[in-house]
């Protein structure tokens, strides 16, 4: 199993923590929206793990079986010490971190005509929405 996580706040101004797993079922890689939680607290990265740490605990995830992370390249989130990143590697250290490549083109995109702008925005809606799809019945299959 591999997962995303991003934090971003919404309309009423409460971040929520989003973790989307990728994982192999039988012989198929599926991807799957697996929490939507809110940060009532602040979003460190020890808060952040917190409550992802919470969430394996009650549904019985192991970490012994994630590969890898993909976060944003913020610092709650990369940094080694006492980001996510961190954190994890305390309890898992074999699951490799990478930066999020739609965020990656978001960061780079920023000095780019307002035309091809718009072509990034709507290729990272028709992504987002790929991957926000829920398929419970998928998701049990994770455990």
């Amino acid at each position: 199993m591999s997962g995303s996580y991003s934090s971003s706040t919404d309309v009423s101004n409460v971040s929520n923590l989003l973790f989307i797993a990728r994982y192999l079922n039988v012989n198929e890689l599926e991807e799957n929206l697996l929490l939507c939680y809110p940060l009532t607290k602040r979003c460190t990265g020890e808060d952040i793990f917190n409550a992802i740490q919470d969430y394996f605990c009650e549904n019985e995830i192991y970490w012994a079986k994630c590969c890898g992370v993909c976060t944003d390249g913020g610092k709650s989130m990369s940094g080694c010490y006492k980001g996510l990143r961190g954190r994890i590697k305390i309890v898992a250290p074999h699951v490799t971190w990478s930066h999020c490549c739609i965020h990656r083109q978001s960061l780079a995109a920023k000095p780019l005509p307002d035309s091809l702008k718009e072509v990034l925005n709507q290729s990272v809606k028709v992504v987002n929405s790929l991957s926000l799809e829920i398929n419970a019945e998928a998701k049990l299959k994770l455990f």
